[in-house]
């Protein structure tokens, strides 16, 4: 007996099979688009409703209140005070001092009346034709610049100035002292000699390599740091071919127009300072010419809430920023402290106040805050106004303030109250 062929499943036919009603309903997997419309109504209602109760319901100090660490820099939070002498009395807690919620719908008042005040100044000036209220803002903008005029007007302060140009004396007479001074000065020479064939125009000269080389507190381009800050020793040692060379390149090359971050702080004491005392002592005006292009590129430093300069500026941006290890994106004491000097004389040189009022600014800022462990501490948000840490040193994060308001006292001839005052304060 054959045993038949089986033919290939495709290949038979194969009655459906009945059977009968399914024992529970089908479900549909996903939903339709009008269903799906209809949820997300709900959804948005729903979300309405409790942001709006939220935000509507009647003022009450059992509400709970949303934190978002603002608490010192907005309106503060009112709760009622723990402890206090009238219980009951709901106080305003600030950073200074304690003040009564009466206080608070006194603000809220005026800000109400101001408002109103300011719509009602709206409709008037829409009364008015074009040419009115462009006479308006013009009258305004008069009334402003002649306040301006009136405030340039008054006298800055006194700054020393040398009497003579150039340096003097001579030879001293003892023969030891002589040596050593040469001595000093061929070591002088010898270090300039080498950045003037490795790594002239460079910021610094890394010495072992024998190339140039630009650190970040400088920024990235080539702005000759080491000419600008030797230019005065080159001068007073005698050493005049040189100091004509760097007068040279600062001429031709020096350019601050550049898109270069850096360090507030170095680029005034280096470059702002070495300009100043070469021009002081050359009398050569290339020299306050470059000093004040610089100062321009880092005035947009002090655009800050306090007017605390960054320590990093962009001097093509102005943008301006804070070193990333710095205490909770602070300023340093010792780099914001430390302009003082430079900055006056520049106010005596161009006959601009600005630069003396930026400075002394932050003196007067820093002298109406407190000083937690009889020193000032060494960071200072620039946003808040307040101590990054009360971090307290005479290391290299405060020393140059304290050595920087005794330079300002003595050179002063004492006359320069508000830095004695400081000085005899942190001395205390």
């Amino acid at each position: 007996m054959t045993t038949p062929a089986l033919l290939p499943l495709s290949g038979r036919r194969i009655p459906p099979l009945n059977l009968g009603p399914p024992s529970f309903p089908h479900h549909r997997a996903t939903l339709r688009l009008s269903e799906k419309f209809i949820l997300l109504l709900i959804l948005s209602a729903f979300i309405t409703l409790c942001f709006g109760a939220f935000f509507f319901l009647p003022d009450s100090s059992k509400h709970k209140r949303f934190d978002l660490g603002l608490e010192d820099v907005l309106i503060p939070h009112v709760d009622a005070s723990k402890g206090a002498k009238n219980p009951g009395v709901f106080l305003i807690h600030g950073p200074d001092e304690h003040r009564h919620r009466e206080e608070e719908e006194r603000l809220r008042n005026k800000i109400r009346a101001d408002h109103e005040k300011a719509l009602e100044e709206a409709k008037e000036k829409l009364k008015k034709s074009r040419e009115e209220i462009r006479a308006e803002i013009q009258t305004e903008k008069n009334k402003v610049v002649q306040e301006m005029k009136a405030k340039e007007k008054k006298p800055l302060p006194p700054v020393p100035i040398p009497n003579l140009i150039g340096i003097n004396g001579g030879d001293p007479e003892d023969n030891d002292i002589r040596k050593k001074r040469e001595k000093i000065k061929e070591m002088m020479k010898h270090a300039w000699d080498n950045y003037r064939i490795y790594g002239w125009g460079h910021n610094e000269l890394r010495p072992i390599a024998r190339k140039g080389h630009s650190t970040n507190i400088f920024g990235s381009s080539q702005m000759g740091a080491t000419i600008v800050d030797a230019l005065d020793t080159l001068y007073i040692m005698g050493l005049h071919d040189e100091f004509r060379d760097g007068q040279k390149w600062i001429e031709d090359n020096l350019d601050f127009s550049v898109n270069s971050e850096v360090s507030v702080f170095e680029v005034n004491i280096r470059f702002i300072g070495g300009l100043l005392a070469a021009y002081y002592l050359s009398g050569e005006e290339i020299f306050k010419i470059k000093a004040v292009q610089l100062a321009e590129k880092l005035l947009p430093a002090f655009n800050t809430p306090t007017g605390i300069p960054w320590a990093m500026v962009n001097l093509k941006s102005g943008v301006g920023r804070n070193w990333g290890w710095a205490s909770a994106g602070s300023s340093i004491l010792a780099e914001f402290g430390t302009l003082h000097m430079e900055f006056v004389h520049l106010s005596y040189l161009t006959g601009d106040p600005v630069y003396y009022k930026k400075v002394m600014h932050i003196r007067k800022l820093l002298q109406k805050m407190d000083r937690p462990n009889g020193l000032y501490p060494n960071y200072l948000n620039p946003r808040t106004g307040r101590w990054g840490q009360y971090h307290t040193s005479v290391g290299g994060l405060g020393d140059s303030f304290y050595e920087y308001l005794l330079k300002a006292w003595l050179m002063s001839d004492k006359t320069d109250h508000e830095a004695r005052k400081m000085y005899d304060d942190a001395i205390e």
